[in-house]
């Protein structure tokens, strides 16, 4: 009848690289290999036969790599559903028109640092962001040279740089095409 001790270093090492032939993780084979050894001490099989335990521990480690694979796989499952059901509820919040408080927050701050423009400024910024207009389009509407709709445009953003916060002048930057509030 060996003792625990014995036990332990003679089957620590074996059981750990045992369990990593399942077991991607070496920290999970290590978990799992420790609860083996909790549950041999606990329930004290390891006061039988070394040949019975050595088998209790082998088909323990094995049937816990099993399992703990088989909760992975579940959790894995269930992380890609409630994926899809966010992108899901996403796409369904924005198809309605609605937008988040945040995007209001920013669109406002926008739109009123735009209000705030000189005409001129104004006129070019909403024909380039927010009804899509290339340079060339709008030099062609508004019947003035590229170079002086080129210089409106970084003046206006310029002033509007100053004006608003760094997030919502990226989203001003990427507007294209989309309609003042």
């Amino acid at each position: 009848m060996p003792d625990f001790d014995f036990l332990f270093r003679k089957y620590h090492r074996r059981l750990l690289l045992y369990s990593l032939k399942y077991v991607e993780s070496e920290s999970d084979a290590l978990d799992i290999v420790q609860n083996i050894f909790v549950a041999v001490w606990e329930n004290g099989k390891y006061k039988q036969s070394e040949n019975l335990v050595k088998a209790y521990l082998f088909s323990s480690v094995k049937n816990s790599c099993l399992n703990y694979l088989k909760h992975q796989k579940i959790v894995r499952q269930f992380e890609h559903e409630s994926g899809l059901y966010i992108r899901e509820i996403e796409a369904i919040h924005y198809q309605s028109g609605e937008k988040s408080l945040i995007e209001n927050e920013s669109l406002k701050q926008i739109n009123d640092a735009i209000d705030s423009l000189t005409e001129i400024y104004k006129e070019v910024i909403l024909l380039s962001r927010f009804e899509g207009l290339k340079n060339q389009e709008i030099a062609v509407k508004l019947n003035l040279p590229l170079r002086t709709v080129e210089t409106r445009i970084f003046r206006a953003l310029s002033t509007l740089k100053e004006k608003i916060s760094q997030k919502s002048f990226f989203i001003l930057l990427y507007l294209k095409g989309l309609q003042k509030k």
